[in-house]
């Protein structure tokens, strides 16, 4: 193999064209009209959307604030622990 030919390399592909733009894919009117259909589908989903009545709403928000309460309280708790071993391990390793 003279002349620094490589038998595993490829032969030079062609470069792939790219599409063509064209009016309607450069922008300007077509972007607002693709706007304003984004806004009607958006529109229609929201119509389809089974929203909660008022009883579900007030059941779900005190879920929420219940568990809020509990998480709050579990941190708090855990945290009142775990400063006083701390402050134990810190007065046990200055002692000496």
């Amino acid at each position: 193999m003279a002349g620094g030919e490589n038998p595993g390399a490829r032969a030079p592909s062609t470069p792939q064209t790219r599409p063509q733009r064209t009016a309607s894919t450069q922008g300007g009117s077509s972007r607002m009209g693709k706007l304003i259909q984004f806004i009607r589908e958006c529109n229609a989903e929201l119509h389809r959307v089974q929203w909660p009545d008022r009883q579900q709403l007030w059941q779900a928000t005190a879920v929420v604030l219940i568990v809020c309460a509990v998480m709050g309280v579990y941190i708090g708790v855990l945290d009142s622990g775990l400063t006083r071993v701390s402050h134990w391990l810190v007065d046990q390793y200055a002692a000496h």
